[in-house]
């Protein structure tokens, strides 16, 4: 299952990077469609991905009617892994768990590959099973977002697992033979297909499934399927992880996909792969909706490789917040003065106790990583940190507002915020409220020179009808027309009167 790799060496002290050569995790993910290489800078709990490559090598494809693995799919997939074993020694990656799926598992010559790919490249193949699997891609859509919950469906080339994730544990996981390469190989269509695909699943529900539970969406067919829905509906972001849409949009995107008039996929962007088995996977995506009935249907982009992660981490690990330890980690590398974002939020909260704990937080420790960038680009570039970073742990709503609230922390940034979909996203209030943070952050950060020592000193409240914010006497020369002026502004967004108090002690 590990292949240990020799010791790191050390580096640099300039790294931009928030972990060491020596903490580099990595999975090697061998599925029906491809090959897959990931290293997570370290094992910790918000995956930041070093290195990500795969290969499509086709070792499902014929499964279904030989019982066993295309030869030339294995030599396709042990030169790729033959590239990743050495790839992983020039990277230092301190472990890497190898993991193969369904292809492997159910071919007749599975186990002797295993051997053959131990014997060229030094890794050791864990071949799970089908509740195995599921496992790991619960425990992935876990590592993405602790809070979620319902149906886990995660689909690769020759199989579907589904899980219930409940109270931030996997409780029943079970596996189908519905990945798009064995359906193709069955032959069926038409109403046979659909008795086939409705069959299967029918027999192979977790226990504890009902009506209304969350369709959490895991592997690449269900992002393509995704990424089509947010084209149709001119959806204003392109980030796929958290990106919910309805029953109703799920089933007329299958609908349109299994039509008559198929639409030429790579026109959307598809590769050539995703677009042959689009139609296939929206048979089978079609059965789970009108099977489960869920509330809605989410996004992962976590799933088996980030469940390997997340087991290898310690129960303490496991209980951190990936999206404020990603804030964090960003501040420590880019913020002119880390920890001030832990002050900013303390010296913010009392103003501003609508925005969640954790997203005000996250906020005021992203607040100074674009000091660098020009001054007419900071607005977009911090509106870009949100929406386009790698952060996980959030819904789009919560990125969005997050967005907003940096877009402000620099400047009026009205246009930014419409450009981008904001309104399309957040509600009104929502909006007032996330241009709020924003304001008080601004005025938190030009006050002290965003340094957590001054900060720590100026107090700021909120009372029924008053913003007050208090500066010492010896430090009243930090007031200024700015100050004031900025004051007054996230007052007024607040409904509120500004009140500045200097010579206190």
């Amino acid at each position: 299952m590990t292949g240990k790799k020799k010791a790191a060496s050390a580096s640099p002290p300039d790294r931009p990077g928030p972990g060491n050569a020596g903490d580099r995790f990595g999975v090697i993910d061998i599925g029906s469609n491809s090959v897959r290489f990931v290293v997570f800078d370290s094992a910790m709990r918000s995956p930041a991905y070093f290195f990500n490559e795969k290969a499509y090598c086709g070792l499902g494809a014929d499964i279904e009617t030989t019982g066993a693995l295309p030869p030339a799919a294995k030599v396709r997939a042990l030169s790729t892994l033959r590239r990743f074993a050495l790839l992983a020694e020039a990277l230092e990656v301190r472990e890497v768990v190898t993991v193969a799926t369904a292809a492997m598992r159910d071919a007749s010559d599975g186990a002797a590959f295993a051997q053959e790919i131990e014997a060229h490249t030094g890794l050791r193949v864990r071949v799970v099973s089908g509740r195995d699997e599921g496992r790991f891609a619960a425990l992935g859509v876990l590592l993405g977002d602790r809070r979620s919950e319902g149906i886990v469906v995660d689909i690769g080339g020759a199989s579907m697992e589904l899980a219930l994730l409940q109270a931030g544990a996997v409780r029943h996981c079970t596996t189908t033979p519905l990945g798009p390469l064995r359906l193709m190989e069955t032959g069926k269509t038409g109403d046979d297909l659909t008795a086939y695909i409705r069959d299967r699943i029918d027999g192979n529900l977790p226990d504890g499934t009902r009506p209304g539970l969350g369709l959490t969406l895991v592997g690449g067919g269900w992002r393509a399927f995704a990424s089509l829905v947010m084209r149709r509906t001119k959806y204003p972001l392109r980030v796929l992880h958290g990106y919910e849409f309805t029953r109703e949009q799920a089933l007329e995107t299958c609908d349109w996909l299994t039509g008559r008039d198929a639409p030429d996929l790579g026109a959307f962007g598809l590769s050539k792969t995703r677009a042959e088995n689009a139609p296939w996977t929206a048979h089978v995506l079609r059965a789970v909706v009108e099977r489960v009935d869920p509330v809605s249907l989410t996004v992962s982009s976590c799933g088996l490789r980030e469940g390997v992660l997340y087991e290898s981490l310690t129960p303490a690990m496991r209980g951190d917040d990936p999206l404020t330890q990603s804030a964090r980690l960003m501040e420590r590398v880019w913020g002119r003065f880390p920890g001030f974002g832990a002050e900013l939020d303390l010296w913010c909260k009392p103003a501003l106790p609508e925005i969640p704990e954790r997203l005000r937080l996250a906020a005021c420790m992203l607040a100074d990583v674009n000091w660098r960038v020009h001054p007419d680009y900071r607005a977009d570039a911090c509106f870009t940190t949100a929406t386009q970073s790698s952060l996980v742990g959030l819904t789009h709503t919560e990125r969005m507002t997050l967005a907003v609230a940096l877009a402000y922390r620099y400047k009026d940034a009205r246009a930014t915020v419409e450009r981008n979909g904001g309104s399309a996203i957040l509600g009104k209030e929502q909006r007032r409220l996330a241009e709020a943070l924003g304001r008080l952050i601004r005025l938190g950060a030009m006050l002290t020179g965003a340094t957590p020592e001054l900060l720590h000193r100026c107090a700021l409240r909120r009372d029924a009808t008053t913003l007050t914010l208090t500066i010492p006497a010896d430090l009243d020369a930090l007031v200024s027309e700015a100050v004031v002026r900025r004051l007054d502004t996230a007052a007024s967004l607040l409904g509120l009167t500004p009140e500045l108090v200097t010579g206190g002690k």
